[in-house]
């Protein structure tokens, strides 16, 4: 698939901070409600090609899932999908910012053949990177038990509702493998559109989250970094709005020992953004074999907590996919921290199933 570049941004007035943001990923619920360009429904001709594709990886790499790491994107043909998959791209980059891919057959395929479709598909749109200190490729989404209060842990490693939040690089792919037995609903919004928002009620705010925040590192950095970096939630690079947000990251950021106390203000700022998300967002419930993929810069999400089954194999599982596509957006202070991974100096990368 060649990347094509769409001319939506011809002109389209350079942002300004301070001033009303004027963009094509501007939505509300009823617009997504409304509108299908955002969702792609898989065809059988599309499946096909998929499954021919996933085949011909395995003839060629075997069945080890890490040789996914040996691939380039020449390696995965994606056949009828190829234009389908531009028109995604586009409008990640230049339309809503979000986009869904629904009815990968999961229970007719193996997992082996799920991990080189995702993969390949990701490979047309940018450059895989690692998801955390493990160094996996294919992050795994679930309940490990964890304490989402722990500075050191992460959400996607409870079955707690998360905040709003961006993922730390330029687009994030979720492939649903296994759903929970209750809850567990997908929100998306526009973070253009929530900068919009808080610029009219409270425009001091939007001023205050222009500045820099401190951000945990989650003890994910080499042993000499400080444990946390700074990062603005509303950034004005090359003449666009982009965001950043993690109110998580950013909270248990400022209480780190080396880092300065959080501010009334920027408490409040948060606070008020969140609200203004929950206002604005878009449900959905995500079904086995759907694939999520949000631009950053312009999509947070969330996801509420979940009751799981009690069988092991039937555990609510997503997997996470992070590509670098600098062509997006200027990338964040945020997007930089975690430029060429998550994961400290001597991991080695891999990619697992389960």
């Amino acid at each position: 698939m060649d990347i094509v570049t769409t001319s939506s941004e011809v002109n389209r007035p350079d942002f300004v901070l301070g001033q009303p943001a004027i963009d094509p990923a501007i939505w509300t619920k009823e617009d997504l409600a409304s509108s299908d360009d955002w969702l792609h429904l898989l065809s059988q001709q599309e499946i096909d090609g998929l499954v021919q594709m996933a085949g011909r990886y395995r003839e060629n790499f075997g069945d080890d899932p890490n040789a996914l790491l040996k691939t380039t994107k020449a390696d995965f043909d994606l056949g009828p999908l190829s234009k389908t998959l531009n028109k995604v791209y586009s409008e990640l980059k230049d339309g809503k910012g979000i986009a869904l891919i629904r009815g990968l057959p999961m229970d007719d395929i193996e997992l082996i053949d799920a991990a080189a479709i995702y993969w390949g598909m990701g490979r047309h749109m940018g450059e895989t990177m690692s998801n955390n200190p493990e160094g996996d490729m294919l992050g795994h989404i679930r309940d490990e038990g964890l304490d989402y209060n722990d500075p050191n842990h992460r959400g996607y490693q409870t079955n707690v509702t998360m905040d709003y939040h961006c993922d730390q690089t330029d687009i994030v792919g979720l492939l649903c493998i296994q759903t929970a037995r209750s809850g567990g609903l997908s929100k998306i919004v526009s973070s253009i559109s929530v900068y919009n928002e808080l610029l009219k009620r409270r425009p001091d705010l939007v001023e205050v989250m222009a500045q820099p925040y401190c951000w945990t590192k989650h003890a994910e950095m080499q042993s000499e970094e400080k444990n946390y970096y700074e990062s603005p939630v509303f950034n004005a690079l090359g003449g666009k709005l982009c965001v950043a947000f993690g109110p998580k990251h950013m909270e248990k950021g400022h209480m780190l020992t080396e880092a300065p106390d959080i501010t009334d203000a920027q408490l409040e700022g948060i606070r008020l953004t969140e609200e203004i998300c929950e206002e604005l967002h878009y449900a959905m419930a995500l079904e086995r074999g759907d694939i999520q993929l949000a631009n950053n810069c312009v999509a947070l999400h969330t996801r509420e907590g979940f009751e799981d089954w009690p069988e092991p194999e039937r555990k609510r599982q997503l997997w996470r996919l992070w590509l670098v596509q600098p062509d997006l957006r200027p990338p964040t202070p945020y997007i930089l921290q975690w430029r060429h991974g998550v994961h400290p100096a001597g991991t080695k990368l891999r990619v697992k199933l389960g």
